[in-house]
């Protein structure tokens, strides 16, 4: 597989109080999408970035569903966690790690 040297960013993804048609007034949301990701990655555009904050986890579970549909080592995913959002329990960092995987997997 050839890497991507560029990221497409996800913080706008979804809907919602922090999702993009919130934040910028536009429609992100999974149909709007997926010609988005369909196009990137038939371009080599292959490394998305994204976060659990990013619209609250819909970013992360509309990038899982695109995800699923190819083979995953096609596709590069870099994604940042923040505990101070996790439930107060012990391990919260790998309970997101957790989290995220099964959105991908």
């Amino acid at each position: 597989m050839k890497e991507s040297k560029i990221a497409l960013g996800t913080w706008a993804w979804g809907a919602g109080a922090f999702g993009g048609d919130s934040v910028f007034g536009s429609k992100t949301d999974e149909e709007t999408l997926r010609p988005v990701f369909e196009t990137a990655m038939k371009a080599g555009l292959n490394l998305w970035d994204t976060a659990t904050v990013y619209g609250m986890g819909e970013s992360e579970r509309i990038l899982g569903t695109f995800v699923k549909e190819q083979k995953r080592e096609d596709v590069l995913v870099s994604t940042k966690f923040t505990p101070q959002i996790a439930e107060m329990y012990e391990n919260s960092v790998g309970k997101m790690a957790e989290a995220q995987w099964n959105a991908w997997a």
